[in-house]
């Protein structure tokens, strides 16, 4: 296997579908978001619909040990042309472990693919020196400026068909913090806002977009998540100053309890708090997975079904009462907090 230098997610996510299969990649850096869609695109292309279950597994560092992960590495795929395994948070693992993966990386099995990601490469390691001549080494880089953003905006509304002229790019990426978590919350607002629409126009960016604050709707379904109803109504009040559409929260809420509700859905069907946390909560960010099995613990079943009831009538009155959102909102929430 040749040595790698380390290139930048993007130019990786441009050239992998014309390259050659690799024994191992090694995903890095501080930005999870990039390292979530680099993890992704991998996993897409040599994952067999179908064969999920028998041809690929998701380890993690802090509980897995290398000898878990060799053992995945030498099993032949059963449906898949290869086997994947993919070992998050590497950089955390015991040097013991890091050196038995380094001497299998030396030698890999031909029909495996080994995805790691990491924080950080500390090539003084011998391990990781090992590993880093070896591996395809991908970086994930938090954006320097607003151009890194408009790159990943560019990529983005091409991918998903979205239709955005330029100057509403521009301000959208002049409009946001530097940070591709971010930046995707507010893309995500901005769609909803403009749905039904042809394309999005700079109108609609000055409509939704501002400068990100700290207290967003993810702030609001944590606290909510808690039952803690005084920091919830403290982020509405925050959020509502700060003209966000209830239209939007209600919609990012039911999202957030249809989520609990699979929770809840899943556990009857004598699957482990962990199982569910590593393989059915994709959507949500895996350093966030464990709070809301967490949270659903704080809500029944009969209780959730009550707010989703609770949510759609929001949703009526919203569009169609000539109420104000404040408080159309501070009623949902304390009705679900106290529900």
């Amino acid at each position: 296997m040749p040595k790698y230098q380390s290139i930048p997610h993007y130019e990786f996510l441009r050239k992998f579908p014309n390259q050659k299969p690799q024994s191992v990649y090694y995903i890095f850096g501080p930005e999870d978001y990039l390292k979530d869609i680099v993890l992704k695109k991998i996993s897409g292309r040599f994952r067999s619909p179908g064969s999920e279950d028998f041809d690929s597994i998701i380890l993690h560092a802090d509980t897995d040990s290398a000898i878990n992960a060799l053992e995945q590495l030498e099993m032949m795929p059963f449906m898949a042309k290869f086997r994947l395994v993919i070992l998050k948070n590497f950089d955390i693992m015991k040097v013991s472990d890091k050196m038995l993966i380094a001497e299998y990386i030396q030698n890999p099995v031909p029909t495996s693919i080994l995805v790691l990601t990491a924080e950080k490469i500390d090539e003084r390691a011998k391990a990781n020196k090992i590993i880093s001549e070896k591996a395809m080494k991908i970086i994930c880089r938090s954006p320097y400026n607003s151009v890194d953003v408009l790159r990943w905006l560019n990529v983005e509304t091409r991918e998903r068909k979205i239709l955005m002229d330029n100057d509403s790019k521009e301000l959208f990426t002049r409009s946001i913090e530097l940070n591709y978590q971010l930046a995707a919350n507010e893309l995500e607002k901005l769609i909803i806002y403009a749905k039904g629409k042809e394309s999005i126009t700079i109108e609609d960016v000055k409509e939704t977009v501002g400068k990100s604050k700290t207290n967003k709707v993810f702030d609001l379904q944590n606290e909510i998540g808690k039952r803690n109803l005084d920091k919830s109504l403290t982020i509405l009040e925050n959020m509502i100053a700060n003209n966000e559409s209830a239209v939007f929260v209600i919609i990012m809420l039911s999202t957030f309890f249809r989520i609990l509700w699979r929770v809840k859905a899943l556990r009857t069907s004598n699957l482990s708090d962990s199982e569910i946390e590593n393989r059915y909560l994709p959507e949500v960010f895996y350093k966030f997975r464990k709070d809301y099995i967490i949270f659903a613990n704080n809500y029944s079943k009969i209780a959730i079904r009550e707010i989703f009831s609770l949510l759609l009538q929001a949703d009526i009155d919203a569009k169609s009462l000539n109420l104000k959102d404040e408080i159309i909102l501070e009623v949902l929430v304390y009705k679900i907090c106290k529900i």
